[in-house]
């Protein structure tokens, strides 16, 4: 079961996929546990979202994925496994940004932000979900 879900090939395809959401995920995890970027940090992050009704397992969840998680895919490392719990909390995203629309809030003049960042996001992960991490991957390493 672990080798399956290792398994990729050397498609250079799935390494500039991978390598983009972990770049792109990882600024968004580090506010969230270093307060880098003008982030909450770990503390904030934990406080905002258990007040809003969040259970404290999933908070810790969404911060532990989107750093910890997004770093082990810049890697390619269990790539599959993050992939997936990125998408689920891009899912939870576009439940909550629903209200605002599709388009991100570039003028100011939403309410706040659209789903459609969330929205490509899991169409990456759905990508990497499928083929693995591919090129330079840890993943590859393991299963050659």
């Amino acid at each position: 079961m672990f080798k399956k879900l290792l398994q990729t090939d050397n498609n250079l395809t799935s390494f500039i996929v991978r390598i983009t959401v972990a770049l792109v995920m990882l600024p968004h995890g580090a506010q969230k546990l270093l307060g880098m970027f003008g982030g909450y940090g770990f503390k904030g992050t934990m406080n905002y979202f258990t007040s809003n009704g969040t259970p404290a397992i999933l908070a810790f969840l969404v911060i532990f994925t989107e750093s910890i998680g997004s770093l082990l895919i810049l890697f390619g490392f269990t790539t599959r496994l993050w992939a997936t719990m990125l998408t689920v909390i891009m899912l939870v995203a576009i439940s909550v940004h629903a209200a605002n629309g599709f388009f991100m809030n570039w003028g100011g003049t939403q309410a706040g932000e659209g789903f459609e960042y969330h929205l490509l996001v899991i169409g990456i992960n759905l990508a990497l979900i499928i083929k693995g991490a591919g090129r330079w991957s840890v993943d590859r390493q393991l299963t050659k």
